[in-house]
Protein backbone atom coordinates (compact mmCIF):
# COMPACT_ATOMS: atom_id res chain seq x y z
CA UNK A 1 0.00 0.00 0.00
CA UNK A 2 0.95 3.21 -0.85
CA UNK A 3 0.99 6.60 1.84
CA UNK A 4 -1.35 7.58 -0.48
CA UNK A 5 -3.88 5.06 -0.07
CA UNK A 6 -3.59 2.92 -2.80
CA UNK A 7 -2.42 -0.43 -2.97
CA UNK A 8 -1.90 -2.83 -5.41
CA UNK A 9 -1.31 -7.18 -5.27
CA UNK A 10 -0.19 -10.07 -6.92
CA UNK A 11 -1.20 -13.46 -6.54
CA UNK A 12 0.29 -16.21 -8.15
CA UNK A 13 -0.77 -20.04 -7.01
CA UNK A 14 -0.47 -23.52 -8.64
CA UNK A 15 -2.04 -26.92 -7.60
CA UNK A 16 -1.86 -30.27 -7.57
CA UNK A 17 -2.90 -31.57 -10.98
CA UNK A 18 -1.94 -32.31 -14.75
CA UNK A 19 -1.05 -35.71 -14.65
CA UNK A 20 -4.49 -38.39 -14.70
CA UNK A 21 -4.25 -39.82 -11.06
CA UNK A 22 -2.51 -37.63 -9.98
CA UNK A 23 -4.61 -34.60 -8.80
CA UNK A 24 -5.35 -35.76 -5.88
CA UNK A 25 -1.98 -36.57 -4.16
CA UNK A 26 -0.91 -33.73 -1.75
CA UNK A 27 1.90 -31.51 -3.86
CA UNK A 28 1.93 -34.02 -6.73
CA UNK A 29 2.95 -32.56 -10.12
CA UNK A 30 1.92 -29.12 -9.48
CA UNK A 31 0.54 -26.69 -12.03
CA UNK A 32 -0.38 -23.04 -12.41
CA UNK A 33 -3.87 -22.61 -11.14
CA UNK A 34 -4.50 -18.78 -11.50
CA UNK A 35 -3.34 -15.28 -11.30
CA UNK A 36 -4.76 -12.39 -9.14
CA UNK A 37 -4.22 -8.62 -9.95
CA UNK A 38 -5.63 -6.47 -7.33
CA UNK A 39 -5.98 -2.83 -6.99
CA UNK A 40 -7.53 -0.67 -3.96
CA UNK A 41 -7.84 2.59 -2.41
CA UNK A 42 -8.07 2.93 1.32
CA UNK A 43 -10.70 5.82 2.64
CA UNK A 44 -10.52 6.55 6.48
CA UNK A 45 -13.24 7.53 7.26
CA UNK A 46 -12.64 7.96 11.31
CA UNK A 47 -9.27 7.26 13.22
CA UNK A 48 -10.81 3.57 13.86
CA UNK A 49 -13.06 2.97 9.92
CA UNK A 50 -11.92 2.53 6.96
CA UNK A 51 -14.06 2.55 3.90
CA UNK A 52 -11.97 -0.23 0.90
CA UNK A 53 -13.43 0.25 -2.60
CA UNK A 54 -11.43 -2.32 -5.16
CA UNK A 55 -11.23 -4.79 -7.93
CA UNK A 56 -9.59 -7.89 -8.35
CA UNK A 57 -8.64 -9.73 -11.80
CA UNK A 58 -8.35 -13.41 -12.09
CA UNK A 59 -7.28 -15.00 -15.03
CA UNK A 60 -6.86 -19.24 -14.99
CA UNK A 61 -6.63 -21.54 -17.43
CA UNK A 62 -10.14 -21.52 -18.90
CA UNK A 63 -11.73 -18.31 -17.12
CA UNK A 64 -11.03 -14.64 -16.12
CA UNK A 65 -13.11 -13.00 -13.42
CA UNK A 66 -13.78 -9.42 -12.66
CA UNK A 67 -14.56 -8.72 -9.02
CA UNK A 68 -15.41 -5.03 -7.41
CA UNK A 69 -15.84 -4.58 -4.24
CA UNK A 70 -16.57 -2.57 -1.36
CA UNK A 71 -14.92 -3.38 2.07
CA UNK A 72 -15.33 -1.49 5.65
CA UNK A 73 -13.70 -1.85 8.40
CA UNK A 74 -13.50 -0.85 11.95
CA UNK A 75 -10.64 -1.03 14.16
CA UNK A 76 -10.89 -1.47 18.11
CA UNK A 77 -8.39 -0.01 20.31
CA UNK A 78 -7.96 -3.00 21.30
CA UNK A 79 -6.20 -4.83 18.47
CA UNK A 80 -9.84 -6.75 17.81
CA UNK A 81 -11.09 -5.75 14.24
CA UNK A 82 -14.57 -6.32 12.25
CA UNK A 83 -15.03 -6.19 8.56
CA UNK A 84 -17.15 -6.78 6.00
CA UNK A 85 -16.97 -6.69 1.98
CA UNK A 86 -19.70 -7.23 -0.70
CA UNK A 87 -18.08 -8.13 -3.92
CA UNK A 88 -19.51 -9.38 -7.07
CA UNK A 89 -18.14 -12.16 -9.33
CA UNK A 90 -18.32 -11.89 -12.91
CA UNK A 91 -16.61 -15.49 -14.72
CA UNK A 92 -16.17 -15.06 -17.91
CA UNK A 93 -15.68 -18.83 -18.95
CA UNK A 94 -14.03 -20.28 -22.04
CA UNK A 95 -14.16 -23.91 -21.87
CA UNK A 96 -16.74 -26.19 -23.27
CA UNK A 97 -18.54 -23.11 -24.39
CA UNK A 98 -20.14 -22.76 -20.96
CA UNK A 99 -21.95 -19.87 -19.59
CA UNK A 100 -20.46 -16.92 -17.90
CA UNK A 101 -20.97 -16.95 -14.06
CA UNK A 102 -22.68 -14.24 -11.93
CA UNK A 103 -22.04 -14.33 -8.13
CA UNK A 104 -22.90 -11.97 -5.12
CA UNK A 105 -20.40 -12.59 -2.69
CA UNK A 106 -20.82 -11.21 1.39
CA UNK A 107 -17.46 -12.13 3.47
CA UNK A 108 -17.83 -11.06 6.80
CA UNK A 109 -13.94 -10.97 9.34
CA UNK A 110 -13.30 -10.88 12.67
CA UNK A 111 -9.49 -11.01 13.76
CA UNK A 112 -7.03 -9.69 16.53
CA UNK A 113 -4.04 -7.97 15.74
CA UNK A 114 -1.26 -8.58 18.75
CA UNK A 115 2.73 -7.52 17.93
CA UNK A 116 3.64 -8.96 14.64
CA UNK A 117 0.72 -11.32 14.42
CA UNK A 118 -2.69 -11.08 13.16
CA UNK A 119 -5.26 -13.91 13.86
CA UNK A 120 -8.62 -13.40 11.44
CA UNK A 121 -11.71 -15.95 11.07
CA UNK A 122 -13.53 -15.16 7.84
CA UNK A 123 -17.30 -16.21 6.51
CA UNK A 124 -18.11 -16.15 3.00
CA UNK A 125 -21.78 -16.44 1.06
CA UNK A 126 -22.06 -16.71 -2.18
CA UNK A 127 -25.48 -16.78 -4.22
CA UNK A 128 -25.01 -17.04 -7.78
CA UNK A 129 -26.98 -17.48 -11.04
CA UNK A 130 -25.08 -21.37 -11.33
CA UNK A 131 -25.04 -24.07 -9.02
CA UNK A 132 -22.47 -23.71 -6.49
CA UNK A 133 -23.05 -26.09 -3.61
CA UNK A 134 -25.49 -29.47 -2.91
CA UNK A 135 -27.37 -28.55 -6.39
CA UNK A 136 -28.21 -24.88 -5.17
CA UNK A 137 -27.39 -21.57 -6.79
CA UNK A 138 -25.69 -21.05 -3.21
CA UNK A 139 -22.37 -21.65 -1.34
CA UNK A 140 -20.51 -20.63 2.21
CA UNK A 141 -17.21 -20.75 3.21
CA UNK A 142 -15.38 -20.82 6.66
CA UNK A 143 -11.77 -19.77 6.77
CA UNK A 144 -8.80 -19.21 9.68
CA UNK A 145 -5.73 -17.62 8.86
CA UNK A 146 -2.35 -16.77 10.96
CA UNK A 147 0.20 -14.23 9.90
CA UNK A 148 3.36 -13.85 11.60
CA UNK A 149 4.95 -9.77 10.15
CA UNK A 150 8.60 -10.83 10.27
CA UNK A 151 9.64 -7.15 9.21
CA UNK A 152 8.63 -4.49 7.61
CA UNK A 153 8.58 -6.43 4.30
CA UNK A 154 7.85 -10.37 4.92
CA UNK A 155 4.73 -11.54 6.23
CA UNK A 156 4.25 -15.60 6.23
CA UNK A 157 0.75 -16.78 6.67
CA UNK A 158 -1.02 -19.88 6.90
CA UNK A 159 -4.71 -20.44 6.28
CA UNK A 160 -7.33 -23.45 6.95
CA UNK A 161 -10.50 -23.28 5.34
CA UNK A 162 -13.69 -25.25 4.84
CA UNK A 163 -14.57 -25.28 1.40
CA UNK A 164 -17.04 -26.96 -1.18
CA UNK A 165 -15.89 -30.21 -3.08
CA UNK A 166 -18.42 -30.44 -5.74
CA UNK A 167 -21.43 -28.22 -6.84
CA UNK A 168 -23.57 -30.98 -7.02
CA UNK A 169 -22.85 -32.93 -3.55
CA UNK A 170 -22.78 -31.69 0.14
CA UNK A 171 -19.72 -33.08 0.74
CA UNK A 172 -17.27 -30.60 2.09
CA UNK A 173 -13.31 -30.56 2.46
CA UNK A 174 -10.08 -28.80 4.34
CA UNK A 175 -8.51 -26.58 2.45
CA UNK A 176 -5.34 -25.54 3.42
CA UNK A 177 -2.96 -22.20 2.00
CA UNK A 178 0.33 -21.38 2.69
CA UNK A 179 2.02 -18.24 1.71
CA UNK A 180 4.29 -14.82 1.99
CA UNK A 181 3.42 -11.54 1.23
CA UNK A 182 6.09 -8.80 0.42
CA UNK A 183 4.94 -5.18 1.01
CA UNK A 184 6.73 -2.27 -0.28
Amino acid sequence: KLPNGIGFYVDASVKSGGVDGEQDKHLSDLVANAIELGVSYNYKVTDNFVLQPGFIFESGPDTSIYKPYLRGQYNFDSGVYMAGRYRYDYARKTANYSDDEKTNRFDTYIGYVFDELKLEYNFTWMDSDQIKFDNKKTNYEHNVALAWKLNKSFTPYVEVGNVAVRNNTDERQTRYRVGLQYHF
